[in-house]
């Protein structure tokens, strides 16, 4: 139902006069007005079915002026499923324009090129399915693009795997199964969290949701070993799953300890009655899961709760690790092209010296420094992305580059003269590129490695525009395993250092790190487990006016008051990027920041 005339005017106080004929808004001011801000201003208000179709500037309100507009180009619509309730609000982030329709065309609210690459980088990395550059240009609308999706996801599935035998481990369960073996009794692979319930839980209800959910995917009933000398796989009938109830103090953490990868699920949970209320304690093993498989796994035993069928499963976690092991690699020659010289190892400014020799130490422990980026910051960040035509992630990922030069190379950001900094750093992709995965468990999860140079005398934003060259092509060639890489170009390793990057950036947007969760949204944020699998870890989890980062570091290497001033200097860098993009990276910190990393800065840093 189209609002009435009053309320538009009091909404619209920009406006002189208003009507409404066949739920189109016509308007008529003096000065030219954006549809799409009048839309906005009206969406704080109205719900969606109160939104006009059209809003139409016009001069006069004389009945021959009210022609409607073809309901083809710019006719608002609402998001009608998941995908295009999902797509809207990645549309809105990176485009920077509120409330969008379905049929809102990409071109008409002022995407480019390069909005268009930040789209398909983004839509990649919510959806975990290849979405193109091209795909975005062809498909210009929420509702085309949707459709693209959709059909992605529906493509011919994998072939089953065959039933009742062993299977080899796909590329990234290979990697944490070796790192697991060697050192047992580590638990840097585990992700534990703690979940809010609702003072009315039934705990035997959620018990059967889990163990409804647990029969479904196969994952989750796998035991892990090795078979003929090689790693594999086997999925067992059933398993046993219990919810214990356990009385608890508030803020407890989860009581983290190895699991037996032998010896299925690797999922445990107890439901606590706390002071604060009931809440439910999870930990998962990585081998099993990654961020929207446990994303998946709580919207699931959510439904099975409230008593709501699910559809079959498309495809199995074996299905997948069977295909990907008989298909040759994607994307290989584009990586060892990329890292045809493999970078020199870098050198963080540690408080204590690496371990040496030839036999890697037991998992290192661990700490975390948690810092809040203001609105006010987060505003300003997400303003200069959409000028810069990049998204937020790529910005802040360019500002980590900018960062690590500062602190590994800090003569080569000093002078004008030199080449600059190599800097790689890690980050995950989704690695769900085959149909059907979208609704399967496991860890489907790739690690990619960027790699950047950077240059001292070079404006910010010619190194902002190399970095989001370099996410787009490292994201097109995704596929190709990282283990398959550092095999190819680094022979021989540090068993005391990770390969190729010593440090991960991450970016959780609310798509993947928050769900409805019995009632209530949940952030799916990961407790420190207290032991560390990179030098530093920066996870970026943004909120709707904020960002809030956890940096993980080892704590063999890094005392807690230098990665504190690490984050005074990362914000530090936000704030001289936003106050002149276009000024030297060498300039950015100062001679105070490179000659001293750890210098002290006046922002407020909670631990």
């Amino acid at each position: 139902m189209t609002p009435d005339v009053d309320t538009l005017a009091r909404l619209w106080p920009q406006v002189g006069q208003v009507a409404v004929k066949d739920g189109c808004v016509y308007v008529v001011a003096e000065d030219f007005l954006d549809p799409l801000v009048l839309r906005g201003q009206l969406a704080a208000e109205l719900t969606d079915e109160e939104l006009p179709r059209h809003v139409v500037q016009v001069d006069s309100l004389d009945p021959a002026d009210l022609v409607a507009p073809d309901d083809r180009y710019g006719a608002y619509l609402p998001p009608r499923d998941d995908t295009e309730r999902v797509l809207v609000r990645v549309w809105e982030r990176v485009l920077g324009v509120p409330k969008l329709g379905v049929l809102d065309d990409f071109y008409a609210v002022g995407g480019d090129s390069l909005a268009a690459a930040g789209l398909a980088v983004e839509a990649q990395r919510v959806f975990g399915v290849a979405v193109s550059l091209a795909a975005v240009l062809r498909h210009p609308t929420v509702a085309a693009l949707a459709d693209e999706i959709r059909r992605s996801r529906a493509a011919a599935p994998l072939p089953p795997a065959a039933v009742g035998v062993a299977h080899p481990l796909s590329p990234q369960q290979r990697r944490v199964y070796l790192a697991q073996s060697r050192d047992p009794a580590s638990v840097a692979y585990h992700l534990p969290l703690v979940l809010p319930l609702p003072a009315d839980v039934d705990a035997g209800r959620l018990a059967g949701a889990f163990r409804h959910v647990i029969a479904r995917h196969d994952v989750l009933r796998t035991a892990f070993g090795t078979e003929a000398g090689r790693p594999a796989q086997r999925v067992l009938a059933g398993v046993t799953f219990e919810l214990p109830e356990v009385a608890a103090p508030a803020d407890a953490p989860v009581p983290v300890s190895p699991f037996d990868l032998a010896a299925p699920p690797l999922l445990r949970a107890e439901l606590r009655r706390t002071p604060a209320g009931p809440e439910l304690a999870l930990e998962l093993h990585h081998i099993v899961t990654d961020g929207l498989s446990l994303a998946l796994l709580l919207r699931e035993v959510d439904a099975r709760y409230a008593g709501r069928d699910l559809p079959p499963v498309p495809a199995q976690y074996a299905d997948y690790a069977a295909w990907v092991d008989g298909r040759e690699s994607p994307g290989r020659d584009w990586w060892l092209a990329r890292f045809a010289a493999p970078p020199a190892p870098p050198r963080l400014p540690t408080d204590a010296d690496r371990p040496a020799g030839d036999e890697p130490a037991p998992t290192a422990g661990s700490g975390v420094v948690e810092f809040t980026v203001d609105a006010a910051r987060t505003a300003a960040l997400r303003a200069l992305a959409r000028r810069e035509g990049v998204t937020l992630f790529q910005l802040l990922l360019a500002v980590y580059a900018t960062f690590l030069a500062a602190t590994t190379d800090g003569a080569a950001m000093g002078g004008a003269a030199s080449d600059g900094a190599d800097v790689t750093v890690g980050t995950p992709v989704a690695g769900r590129g085959a149909p059907g995965l979208d609704a399967a468990m496991g860890m489907f999860v790739n690690t990619v490695c960027l790699r950047h140079r950077v240059r001292p005398d070079a404006p910010f934003r010619a190194l902002l525009d190399e970095v989001a060259r370099d996410v787009v092509d490292a994201f097109a060639h995704q596929d190709f395993p990282f283990d398959s890489l550092v095999e190819a170009v680094l022979p021989v390793r540090d068993p005391h250092r990770h390969p190729l990057f010593d440090t991960l950036f991450a970016m959780q947007h609310d798509e993947v790190a928050r769900v409805d969760f019995l009632g209530r949204p949940v952030e799916l944020a990961i407790a420190p487990t207290g032991q560390a699998m990179f030098d530093l870890d920066m996870q970026v989890y943004e909120r709707a006016d904020s960002l809030r980062v956890h940096w993980a570091y080892h704590a063999g290497l890094f005392l807690p008051a230098t990665v504190r001033a690490f984050a005074d200097l990362y914000l530090e860098l936000l704030d001289a990027v936003l106050a002149d993009p276009g000024r030297p990276v060498g300039a950015l910190t100062g001679a105070r920041a490179a000659a001293d990393p750890a210098a002290t800065i006046d922002i407020d840093i909670d631990l």
